[in-house]
């Protein structure tokens, strides 16, 4: 279609969504009809977000996705992604969001700047409103070994049979505190991957905390029968799962070779005299998901940090506007709750752009959402109950650091070195502060993998709450930039 530009040549929308995934797409579906201009801003050739990982486009692949939990997702992508009334930015890495001044200067207009790359090529556009549906990212547990080759998070070996239809490794150790390591391993053995062993840090008692939301269970049975349905065809290949246990240590000269499994109390500390050597080239990490807010904090949006549902968490009304007027956000970085709630999250954040841009009004937009709400009540419950069961103990991360452990990936920062800065500077009581001296959260990641870890070493030195150390401060640009150099 044809790029909209304002007066002083730039294109210009009158929605930006970052986040092709499945908020991003139901705000879209939503808005269709009201004839706004619409870009959609995505890091991957195709749209469908983490949760589809969509093959390339030359690929054909019989059976994509199949398993039901995938069924609404799919169905979202189907209705926009093919839409010739929306302007698609895909590949493209977005740097920052700029809110512009409110009262209108030398010609240029109010609302926001979205920059961003593609290629090699740094571009901006300008709009109105922008929703930003930048999903999650895999929680990181430092751990000694973390750092060697065929040690990943889940969700990337899932990546891989998602996108490219291909079994990265031979021999698979899945460990960590959430059940997508149930999925992750299922897709696997279907895959005719060797799984040796799925490693859950929680009691096989911990089962029966489902007690305590016996009416949210019982709202949700297709989610149970289907883990139930998981849980058997690993039986019956004779998959090992261990409860009650977690990786702490990763063993490899060159590469990954096997892993120490050890018996952990409830609270996290290790029994070490109970563990065993498990064989593997593939480690899969998986102790739950952060929030991907760091675009909504660098234009100022207000925070707040809640371990459980995806530390830090993008302040909203009741529309998912946020504290940045015109600055609308939803999907996971308003909480952690799965696919289906990001879709009616961006449904709901798709009926508050219509009417902040005056193409409904208040009771129209109120009696649309009506629906979209009660049933991201329901969801909200059962989210709240998997979060609850899904969190690793407080415990662990200190019980598994050594002095040679690294925590910062990116500046190759060990926690020995960490915790000697941490005792020659008692000033020091914040993460900013200890980026500062040390260099954490310098590096290409800018912070997205050590950010919880460097806290964790903070509070625990300080004796402090998690969010009285802070956050890691969001930068232009957010993601690292490709410099180009003339020859």
């Amino acid at each position: 279609m044809t790029e909209p530009r304002n007066d002083l040549g730039e294109r210009e929308f009158d929605l930006v969504i970052i986040g092709a995934g499945p908020a991003g797409l139901a705000a879209a579906d939503v808005i269709r009809g009201y004839e706004l201009q619409t870009a959609i801003i995505d890091e991957q050739m195709r749209a469908g977000g983490q949760i589809l990982r969509q093959p390339p486009g030359a690929f054909t692949v019989d059976g994509w996705l199949s398993e039901s939990l995938y069924d609404h997702a799919k169905k979202a992508l189907r209705v926009v992604e093919d839409r010739a009334d929306i302007d698609w930015f895909l590949g493209a890495t977005v740097l920052g969001v700029e809110a512009l001044s409110p009262q209108p200067a030398r010609g240029r207009r109010t609302g926001f700047v979205v920059y961003f790359q593609r290629g090699g090529d740094c571009e901006t556009i300008r709009a109105k409103t922008v929703l930003l549906a930048t999903g999650c990212y895999e929680r990181a547990l430092a751990i000694p070994g973390w750092t060697l080759p065929g040690v990943m998070g889940a969700g990337a070996i899932q990546a891989f049979i998602k996108s490219q239809q291909f079994v990265p490794g031979r021999r698979f150790l899945l460990a960590g505190s959430h059940p997508l390591q149930l999925v992750v391993a299922d897709q696997l053995r279907a895959a005719g991957a060797d799984v040796a062993a799925v490693v859950f840090s929680q009691s096989s008692r911990d089962k029966f905390r489902l007690l305590r939301y016996p009416l949210t269970t019982l709202l949700h049975p297709a989610h149970m029968i289907e883990t139930a349905r998981i849980l058997s065809r690993l039986r019956r290949a004779r998959t090992r799962i261990l409860f009650g246990h977690a990786v702490t240590q990763l063993h490899g000269a060159a590469a990954l070779e096997h892993a120490t499994v050890s018996r952990i109390a409830p609270d996290g500390r290790i029994d070490t005299g109970r563990s065993e050597i498990i064989e593997c080239d593939r480690a899969g990490l998986c102790h739950g998901f952060l929030a991907s807010s760091e675009i909504a904090r660098q234009a100022g949006a207000d925070s707040r940090f809640l371990p459980d549902a995806g530390g830090w968490l993008v302040k909203h009304d009741r529309w998912f506007e946020s504290s940045v007027p015109g600055l609308f956000v939803a999907g996971e970085i308003t909480g952690l709750a799965g696919a289906d709630a990001s879709l009616i999250k961006g449904q709901i954040a798709g009926f508050g752009i219509l009417k902040a841009q005056r193409s409904l009004t208040d009771a129209e937009a109120a009696k649309l959402a009506g629906a979209s709400r009660r049933r991201l009540r329901r969801i909200d419950r059962f989210s709240t109950m998997l979060n609850a069961l899904s969190r690793p103990p407080r415990k662990l991360q200190q019980a598994v650091l050594t002095d040679d452990t690294i925590i910062c990936r990116c500046e190759c920062v060990t926690y020995g070195e960490f915790r000697e800065v941490l005792d020659s500077h008692p000033h020091i009581e914040s993460v900013n502060a200890a980026k500062l001296r040390t260099r954490v959260g310098m590096g290409m990641c800018q912070g997205r993998f050590c950010e919880e870890n460097v806290m964790n070493a903070v509070a625990t030195a300080r004796g402090r709450v998690l969010d009285g150390v802070g956050a890691f401060r969001p930068q232009f640009p957010v993601k690292p930039l490709n410099l180009q150099i003339p020859d």
